[in-house]
């Protein structure tokens, strides 16, 4: 459930915040979450995830209505088998090793965990970018910041996988940093409840959440705006 707007926000211009220097940035909308032979299968975010009003199908609206105001896009990808990063210090090893005790897949299914699904794929468009992030945060070890100053962002729409874990550690340091993170709520996923929790603290605390029809509405606007 989408938390109703902290009043600390509610004098914020989102058709202003969206009309310039705004960016689609999206987390591990990929095979290990959203594929029901994935590795996270077992937390049944897919389910559901594809029909009317679920998580992947509000990303694809929200999607949507970004690419009408020509929005920079950042596809996010997770790699939680090492990836990029191999384990560098005594915790990293203790923690990739409890993970993938069990795991028997090699480093094609590997790579198949951190591919985005189809949906995803079907609607990119050549200039999107797409980055595997070996960290917590999805501005340590990549070059997003550098993105994002290419791109002159300060507004950032964040959905995304999972709530708990991704999408509120990229909207903290994204306030820390200085941008101004805006999360859509139900264009997000975890399990229950922290993904209700994790919602309230961000909006209580970080950044606004909007849900996608009071994101798409305020899109609508900010295409009248960027044209006057």
């Amino acid at each position: 459930m989408v938390p109703k707007l902290h009043a600390q926000w509610q004098g914020l211009d989102f058709a202003g915040l969206f009309a310039r220097n705004a960016a689609f940035i999206n987390t591990d909308s990929q095979n290990s979450i959203l594929d029901p032979d994935g590795v996270l299968s077992q937390e049944r975010i897919w389910d559901g995830a594809r029909k009317q009003g679920g998580s992947l199908a509000n990303i694809l609206r929200l999607a949507g209505a970004c690419r009408a105001l020509a929005m920079p896009f950042m596809w996010l990808r997770y790699d939680r088998f090492i990836g990029e990063k191999e384990p560098t210090t005594v915790m990293d090893e203790a923690q990739y090793h409890y993970w993938n005790q069990d795991y028997r897949g090699d480093r094609a299914r590997k790579d198949w965990e951190a591919e985005l699904v189809g949906e995803v794929k079907d609607i990119m468009e050549p200039d999107d970018i797409t980055l595997v992030y070996p960290g917590w945060s999805i501005f340590v070890a990549t070059p997003l910041r550098r993105w994002l100053a290419q791109w002159g962002t300060r507004t950032l729409i964040v959905s995304g996988y999972h709530t708990d874990w991704c999408v509120e550690m990229a909207t903290r340091s994204a306030r820390d940093l200085g941008y101004q993170p805006v999360v859509i709520g139900d264009a997000c996923g975890s399990t229950q409840p922290l993904h209700d929790q994790t919602l309230t603290q961000i909006n209580d605390c970080y950044a606004p959440v909007l849900s996608t029809n009071a994101a798409l509405e305020a899109l609508g606007r900010a295409r009248l705006v960027s044209t006057d």
